[in-house]
């Protein structure tokens, strides 16, 4: 025991240093966290407006002559005043209305759908777009300009 009692343990220096990187690395998985929500939500409504444009493409499958009639073409409707109500006399009309009913509460109210049916020949297919608004995914990356999203979707009949 010539040269005295040796410590053991941690000095206090130590601990805090080590409680100061581990704090720094939860920030960081708490910033991926909310990354990773915003990302998984911008992928839901993505999914639900690319199953819309299949839906509206199955209705016009189901009534191919209202269809190549131009009975289901339509552009995108305001949906500032809210959503619109699903309604209309013909079978074609129903299944606008309620397509856009369906289109705006599904996308988070901010959402519209827009139909057109083209002739190639003697071949028909339909052009489908959804929009929606996904502000909360521009606000996160910090992009300018709109934070408008379209799906296109182009449906032989």
């Amino acid at each position: 025991m010539a040269g005295g009692k040796r410590s053991e343990g941690f000095t206090l220096v130590e601990v805090l240093v080590s409680v100061l990187v581990v704090g720094i690395g939860l920030l960081g998985l708490a910033g991926l966290q909310n990354a990773g929500i915003a990302a998984g939500y911008s992928a839901l409504q993505r999914s639900q407006a690319s199953w819309l444009a299949s839906e509206m493409a199955d209705l016009l499958r189901a009534n191919p002559d209202a269809a190549r009639a131009g009975a289901y073409d339509t552009n995108f409707v305001d949906v500032t005043a809210g959503c619109p109500n699903g309604g209309g006399l013909t079978r074609a009309q129903l299944d606008l209305g309620q397509w856009q009913a369906d289109v705006c509460e599904t996308l988070g109210g901010a959402g519209s759908g827009s139909v057109q049916v083209v002739r190639s020949g003697a071949l028909y297919y339909a052009e489908i777009a959804v929009r929606w608004s996904d502000r909360r995914a521009h606000e996160r990356l910090g992009a300018a300009g709109n934070a408008w999203e379209t799906f296109a979707y182009r449906a032989g009949l």
